[in-house]
């Protein structure tokens, strides 16, 4: 007759965890993706600006608000675009808002080639206010979102939350700053006002 041998509950709970974390950590040789550096994200900001600018991307297909677009070296870009006008006692306001959701999109800015996915999407809103009594021109707005990002064999997600500082001086000039991919920023956006 074989005897039989019986293992105790919590020898074999405690056999099969240390298992678990054998196989586990086995199979983790991979490290955090190294995340993008400053000039990187500054990089990635302009990129997503021309794309937010460019006239000449070809048109997939139109919604009531926006459509989407072939990106330049492939994928697409669904935008939506927003426009609306309020009046308030002597002041009139133009409040604008563009939203860019990538699915694959692939762009080259200051010689680095980003994949972008939206995550959700990136929106960029610009209030204009006009007061007639004094004659004063105000605008402010935000750039807020998240992308996921793909640079060379690196990946990850770029959070967005930027204000946009306008100064209506000659010549007008106009920032960003606060914080994207991680980082606190400050970057030129001229794009948003006019030249003069």
């Amino acid at each position: 007759m074989v005897a039989m041998r019986r293992t105790k509950p919590m020898q074999g709970l405690a056999a099969l965890l240390t298992a678990g974390m054998v196989v586990g950590c086995d199979n983790d040789t991979t490290e955090p993706a190294e995340p993008l550096s400053i000039v990187e994200t500054e990089a990635l900001y302009n990129g997503v600006q021309e794309l937010a600018m460019d006239t000449t991307l070809a048109l997939i297909s139109v919604s009531p608000n926006g459509g989407v677009l072939a990106c330049p070296l492939g994928g697409q870009v669904a935008t939506t675009i927003e426009v609306r006008e309020e009046m308030a006692a002597d002041t009139a306001r133009l409040l604008s808002s563009v939203t860019l959701n990538p699915e694959g999109c692939v762009l080259s800015s200051a010689g680095n080639e980003f994949t972008l996915d939206g995550n959700p999407d990136v929106r960029t809103e610009v209030n204009t206010s006009i007061v007639a009594s004094t004659f004063e021109f105000l605008v402010e707005g935000t750039i807020t979102g998240g992308l996921d990002w793909i640079l060379d064999d690196r990946s990850g997600t770029c959070l967005i939350d930027l204000t946009i500082g306008v100064d209506l001086g000659q010549p007008p000039t106009a920032t960003v700053s606060g914080t994207m991919c991680d980082h606190e920023v400050e970057f030129d956006a001229g794009g948003l006002v006019p030249s003069g």
